[in-house]
């Protein structure tokens, strides 16, 4: 069962300044649909609008983003209900948190460096439950065991913590009060790679335990294949691949889906990797037709005019490239 339909949203960041007018079309008709207790990846260039999708689909929406259109529907097991026309802050506060939860890109973006870590879950835990001091104190606790994380780090200041362990704890924050879904946005950003492990084991220790559905948005190829069930691959405000990981791994069927992947590394070839050429385009003004089609290789006269729909090539893959129409 769906737990997140998202249909032909846009959301574009629109200014005013020095009398002119620019608009961002950083997520420009996207559609998709996330299972209950999936995985569910995000992937893509710096730019491509990941996090602004997350941004939307969550409900943080602030100016100068903007929804222009689409619709963001979750089905919880109790209620139904589009995000996007809850015009109370008081609506949308009650289901943060306990419905929905968000691990932001940077510890430092949830943590307050003058409080100590326990006020921060105090602001968490009060906000939506009514509970006493030692009832606080005896939930935290035992979340805290549960993930391998010290009572201690309670009483400590974000700045007496290793980056590391600061993300640890921003998980534990957002995973408190268990929430339905979860939107991680770059978790592993800024980390080394042992730590970036330990953070990834972490999420999929909350996910097994929890049975919560997961929505990772990261850059990090290798990440997804580690965790998510499926994927989508995000370029220019659309997304232009989607499906389940094993699959789109062994067998991309867009251009761009397999130029990300041929320029990971492999271990034990030391050969030079390609990446895809160019840069990604301006999106206050993207380029017509298919918006990859000056990077790609394969791009024919019907690429610079027309824009392909994202169109199902069987067993929930879809991709949008004309490559895949007719059987060419």
């Amino acid at each position: 069962m769906a737990i997140l339909e998202v249909k032909n949203l846009k959301a574009y960041y629109i200014t005013h300044k020095y009398g002119r007018s620019s608009t961002v079309r950083a997520v420009d008709g996207v559609s998709f649909e996330v299972n209950k207790n999936e995985i569910y990846g995000i992937a893509g260039e710096s730019g491509c609008g990941k996090s602004t999708l997350l941004k939307a689909v969550s409900g943080l929406v602030k100016p100068p983003l903007q929804i222009l259109d689409g619709e963001v529907s979750y089905n919880f097991s109790d209620e139904s209900l589009n995000i996007l026309s809850l015009n109370d802050d008081r609506q949308r506060r009650r289901l943060r948190g306990v419905r929905i939860s968000l691990i932001p890109q940077g510890s430092m973006s949830v943590l307050n460096p003058v409080r100590r870590i326990r006020k921060s879950f105090e602001d968490v835990v009060y906000a939506h439950l009514d509970v006493s001091e030692s009832e606080f104190e005896e939930m935290v606790r035992d979340h805290l065991q549960a993930l391998g994380l010290d009572w201690t780090v309670m009483h400590t200041y974000p700045h007496q913590l290793s980056g590391g362990m600061r993300q640890r704890i921003t998980i534990a924050l957002s995973t408190i009060l268990r929430p339905d879904i979860i939107f991680a946005d770059e978790p592993t950003t800024a980390l080394d790679v042992v730590v970036q492990r330990g953070v990834v084991q972490l999420i999929k220790k909350i996910k097994e335990e929890q049975q919560n559905t997961l929505i990772l948005v990261t850059h990090d190829m290798s990440i997804h294949a580690n965790l998510c069930d499926r994927l989508a691959v995000m370029y220019a405000g659309e997304i232009v691949e989607e499906g389940d990981v094993q699959t789109l791994f062994s067998n991309p069927k867009h251009p761009y889906t397999s130029m990300l992947l041929n320029s990971l590394p492999r271990v034990g070839d030391s050969s030079p990797r390609a990446s895809a050429p160019g840069a990604p385009p301006s999106l206050v003004d993207p380029p017509p037709g298919c918006r990859f089609h000056p990077r790609c290789p394969f791009a024919m006269e019907r690429c610079r005019k027309e824009a392909p729909l994202l169109r199902d090539v069987g067993n929930r893959h879809r991709v949008a490239c004309f490559l895949q129409e007719g059987g060419q």
